[in-house]
């Protein structure tokens, strides 16, 4: 995707966020993508580097520019994995219940049918904060223990972690 000029862009940028220079891998990654438009993978750690540099709308931005490509690629889990992390933040940081649950919607659509993954945990995970944050604490410990269940069967299978941790030791 990349010319060979900035190849080496991509990979400063990359090595900066991997040393906790967060708003030096942000202005590398956004001078990338102001000349041609960053990969789905690099769009991820665009939002990664926003948010630790303290950029929220950047950081929504790039996860929603993320769940578009993934989707137009034809990549149901990476697109379900950027619709989770926009509600992740939106629910985060902002307790914008409608969005949530829409970005919630999107992934849930996305992945209908497919085996269970990661993305399956994170959005329990979601929902569970989400009932939480509403009062409803039964509904939470549910969903809690859901997102629980999928990891660790995720773990067993060793499925790819969509880039993100797994949820249990």
């Amino acid at each position: 995707m990349y010319d060979d000029a900035e190849a080496p862009l991509v990979e400063q940028a990359r090595e900066a966020y991997g040393s906790g220079e967060w708003s030096q891998a942000y202005d590398l990654l956004v001078g990338l993508d102001a000349r041609e438009p960053l990969s789905v993978q690099d769009l991820g750690l665009l939002a990664e580097a926003a948010y630790a540099a303290g950029h929220l709308d950047m950081t929504i931005e790039a996860w929603e520019r993320a769940h578009a490509e993934a989707v137009r690629l034809g990549d149901p889990i990476a697109a379900a994995g950027a619709a989770a992390r926009v509600a992740l933040h939106l629910l985060m940081d902002t307790a914008l219940m409608a969005p949530i649950r829409g970005w919630v919607k999107r992934a849930e659509r996305l992945l209908a049918g497919q085996e269970e993954t990661p993305v399956h945990a994170w959005l329990a995970v979601i929902r569970s904060y989400e009932r939480l944050m509403i009062g409803d604490v039964v509904a939470a410990r549910e969903w809690a223990g859901r997102a629980v269940e999928v990891d660790r069967s995720a773990t067993r299978q060793r499925l790819p972690s969509a880039g993100w941790q797994r949820l249990t030791p």
